[in-house]
C-alpha cells in the first residue's frame, strides 16, 4: 500500500476513535449532578397542626442557599413572613451542610442544616430558635435549571414555647421555586483523549496536505 493512501487510512482510524470517545464523555439526560447553590425566587410556608392548615404564607423574595457551607443570619434571605410571625432563615450544625444533587427531571436536597429564629405574638422575649431543615425534593428543568417544588416537610415535635398547642401536633411545610446553579464536572479520561487526539489530527492533516 502507497505510504499516503497508508497515511489516509490511519487519519480515517483516528477520526472514527475520536468519535467513538466523544460519545463516552457527552453527558447524558439522566446523568447525576452536583448542586453549586440553589437560588429561590418564591416560595411558601404552611404551618400544620395534624393536618389542618393553621397558617400559610406565599413569599416572593430572592434568596441563596449555598451548598457545602453553613451560613449564618442574614445571608440566606430576608425575614420571611407566616402571618404576623416571622422567620429569619440560616444554616448551622451539628446537622451536615447542605448538598443538592439532580437526577433526570428530579431535584433533591439534604437541607436538615436549615435553621431559623422565630418572631412574633406569644413568642418568647428576642425570639424562637429551631431547626426547620429536611430532605427537601423537587422538579428540575435540565435545559434551563430551573426547579419547581422543591419541597420539605419538618416536625415540631418537642419544640417548646409555640402558640399553637401540642408541638407534637404540628409541622412546618415549606416549598421554593428557583434556579440550581451546577458545579463544574472535570472532564473524563476520554474528554482528555479527545483532546488530545484532536492536536494529532491536526499534525496529520498538515503533513498529508503538505
Amino acid at each position: 500500500m502507497p505510504k499516503k493512501q497508508l497515511a489516509h487510512t490511519f487519519y480515517k482510524l483516528i477520526v472514527a476513535l475520536l468519535t467513538v470517545s466523544a460519545l463516552w464523555f457527552v453527558p447524558g439526560k439522566s446523568e447525576a449532578l452536583t448542586v453549586s447553590e440553589l437560588d429561590f425566587t418564591n416560595g411558601s410556608i404552611v404551618l400544620k397542626n395534624g393536618s389542618t392548615t393553621v397558617l400559610s404564607s406565599n413569599f416572593t423574595k430572592n434568596g441563596q442557599l449555598v451548598m457545602g457551607q453553613y451560613q449564618p443570619l442574614p445571608n440566606i434571605i430576608s425575614p420571611l413572613p407566616l402571618g404576623p410571625y416571622t422567620f429569619s432563615l440560616f444554616t448551622s450544625g451539628p446537622n451536615p451542610v447542605p448538598t443538592s444533587r439532580t437526577s433526570g427531571s428530579t431535584i433533591t436536597a439534604d437541607l436538615t442544616a436549615l435553621g431559623a429564629k422565630f418572631t412574633g405574638p406569644l413568642i418568647p422575649v428576642g425570639g424562637l430558635t429551631l431547626n426547620i431543615g429536611g430532605n427537601a425534593m423537587g422538579i428540575f428543568n435540565a435545559v434551563t435549571h430551573a426547579f419547581t417544588g422543591l419541597t420539605w416537610t419538618h416536625s415540631l415535635a418537642g419544640v417548646s414555647g409555640l402558640p399553637w398547642g401540642n408541638p407534637a401536633n404540628l409541622s412546618l411545610q415549606f416549598t421554593l421555586n428557583g434556579t440550581a446553579q451546577l458545579a463544574a464536572v472535570p472532564l473524563p479520561g476520554a474528554a482528555l483523549l479527545f483532546v488530545s487526539g484532536l492536536s494529532g489530527l491536526a499534525m496529520i492533516r498538515k503533513r498529508l496536505s503538505s
